[in-house]
Formats: C-alpha cells, sequence, structure tokens
C-alpha cells in the first residue's frame, strides 16, 4: 500500500538542495569533546549538506549512522510556547490546515534519512494519534514494511481524562531497520524489567546450587534456563517511564522548552539500537534530550533543529563551553 495526496513530491526525480543554498542557510556548532555536531538549520537543507558535503563520508569512515531518532511536530496546527512567564514560540507546527504540507516535508526528509542512515541502522519516529497512521505507511513505502521491527505504545500516563471521548494517554514510536543486518542489543540492561511476583510464584519454583531462582524450558529438543534475577526483556508496551508532568521526580530535567522527552525513554532506545562510539542523528533535537542521552552512552550525535531556543537550550544542557561554531 502506498500512501497518495495531492502534489506528492516525486523522490525518482527529487534533486537535493545545492552546496551553495547551503552554506547560506547552516550554523555548525562542533563540540568539541567528540565528533559531535550541532546544526541551528531548517532540517531538510540540514541533512541535504551532510549528504552533499565530505561529512557523510568522514561519518561513514567512522562507522556510520547507527540510529536514528525523530520526534517531528504532531500536526498541531498550534504555536508550542516555551513553558513558564516568558511565553515566547518555542516553534510552529502549522500546516495552514492541510495534512498533504505536513506530509510533503514529512516525506522528503524521511527519504534524505534513508540514504544517510548506515546499513546496520534503525530508525525511531516517534509520533502521536494525530499522524502516525500516515507516517507508518510513508516509511513503510521508504523502508520496506518488511523492515518494521516494532510498534511501541508509550503511555505517557499524563492524567488527561475526558468525559467527551477516549483521553489520549500514549504515544507511538515507529521502529524500522534498513535492512536485516541491523543492531539490537538485548541484553542490555536499560531493556529488561523485573519479573511480578506471580511470575516468580507460578514458574521459578527451582533453585541452582546458589540458590539462584530459575526456570527451564525445553525448545526444539533444547534445555534452556532463564534466570529470575536477569530479569525479562521489556515489550512494545512501555509503562515504566513517566512522561514531563507536574510533581513526578524526573520533572528535575525539566526546561522550558515543549514536549520535552524524559532521559530514560531515550537511554532505552539509544542502548537498544546502537553501540558505544556510534553515530546518533536526532534531526528535530528540540530540547536536546536526545543528545543528553547520547552523551551519557558514549555515543558520538548530530544534532539538527531550525530553532534558536532549540539551540541554545541544547547547548546549555551540553556543557555550552564546549561548542565552538565554524
Amino acid at each position: 500500500m502506498i500512501l497518495n495526496w495531492e502534489n506528492k513530491p516525486d523522490l525518482k526525480n527529487h534533486k537535493d538542495f545545492s552546496k551553495e543554498t547551503l552554506v547560506n542557510s547552516l550554523n555548525f556548532f562542533f563540540n568539541s569533546n567528540k565528533n559531535n555536531l550541532l546544526i541551528n538549520s531548517e532540517n531538510n537543507s540540514a541533512i541535504s549538506s551532510i549528504i552533499n558535503s565530505k561529512a557523510l563520508e568522514k561519518i561513514n569512515n567512522n562507522g556510520g549512522i547507527k540510529l536514528i531518532y525523530i520526534d517531528p511536530p504532531y500536526f498541531t496546527e498550534k504555536e508550542q510556547l516555551l513553558k513558564g512567564k516568558n511565553k515566547k514560540v518555542a516553534y510552529k507546527d502549522i500546516h495552514n490546515h492541510s495534512i498533504e504540507n505536513y506530509l510533503n516535508k514529512i516525506y522528503i526528509h524521511i527519504y534524505l534519512l534513508h540514504k544517510v542512515l548506515d546499513e546496520k541502522g534503525s530508525i525511531y519516529v516517534h509520533v502521536d494519534y494525530r499522524t502516525s497512521s500516515y507516517i507508518k505507511i510513508i516509511l513503510d513505502e521508504i523502508f520496506g514494511k518488511k523492515n518494521l521491527k516494532g510498534y511501541i505504545i508509550w503511555n505517557i500516563n499524563n492524567g488527561a481524562k475526558s468525559k467527551k471521548f477516549w483521553s489520549n494517554q500514549h504515544n507511538d514510536i515507529l521502529v524500522y531497520s534498513k535492512s536485516e543486518n541491523f543492531i539490537f542489543n538485548s541484553n542490555s540492561e536499560l531493556l529488561k524489567t523485573e519479573y511480578s511476583e506471580s511470575s516468580l510464584k507460578t514458574h521459578f519454583r527451582k533453585k541452582d546450587n546458589e540458590g539462584r531462582q530459575f526456570r527451564e524450558r525445553i525448545i526444539n529438543s533444547k534445555s534452556y534456563k532463564y534466570y529470575a534475577d536477569e530479569g525479562k526483556l521489556i515489550g512494545s508496551v512501555w509503562n515504566d517511564i513517566k512522561s514531563m508532568q507536574a510533581n513526578s521526580p524526573i520533572m528535575k530535567e525539566y526546561t522550558i522548552y515543549p514536549n520535552q522527552k524524559p532521559i530514560s525513554l531515550l537511554t532505552r532506545i539509544i542502548s537498544a539500537s546502537s553501540n558505544k562510539g556510534d553515530y546518533i542523528l536526532d534531526s528535530y533535537c528540540g530540547s536536546g534530550t536526545s543528545l543528553v542521552a547520547a552523551e551519557k552512552l558514549d555515543r558520538n550525535w548530530i544534532g539538527v533543529d531550525a530553532e534558536n531556543q532549540s539551540i541554545e537550550t541544547t547547548k546549555l544542557r551540553i556543557k555550552e563551553n564546549s561548542f565552538y561554531q565554524i
């Protein structure tokens, strides 16, 4: 199935932006600690600049971009404001009430992201109910339906209630690989959760010589032991990570930037689909949470955002004095 709409871009004849245009529209901030790059630019221009310059060759020589995470606007048709007393506009999620206008930009952007992603890489696209169905079909077209590797439901647990209709209490995170040979670190501690008490009592009745509880299963005539203290791999419904809301312990991470995501959400994603030293790309980096998480996990990163407030917020969160402009 392919999604069509009026004036849909023709990717076969799509020409990336020229180098001359890019030079005049980008502000680069290098992070002196690593090979990190923060780009203040319109999103498609920034990714095109990476493709059309020596940057992609350098990135690929250093292992390539193994993970892309994006959290694009949700087609709210609103100005998203900074929090607090100063109600400045952080960014405009306005498309003249035209889903076609919105899709045109997203479609080209996902096409460009596919071009820069390493063959062993994955992309995580964070969306909500307004655009999830559209973007999934676009991802099917560009990455291939067979490369859908996950449809994560993140229960944002924001307390929203409505008596008129079903209240929205989750986001979707669509996960696609570029090929069948992709990174997935199932042994990462950040991908494990504890077994429930009922599961321990029902299934983990045996103990080894060291007193560790385990269960034994026979699969294809082979015996496998699963230890209770190793935890179990989380599934595709994430209830254990809270969103940024009042009275939550994670509010210590809070900036004034709207729609900020918790660091724990991004550390889980990054640990699952990349290794130390790999490049992570976030082309809608907003408050910079994905880049902060990448720093914590010893990944290289590339962040892109068109809004000055986003760039300044990110620089403050990742030691502003470690950046220099070219």
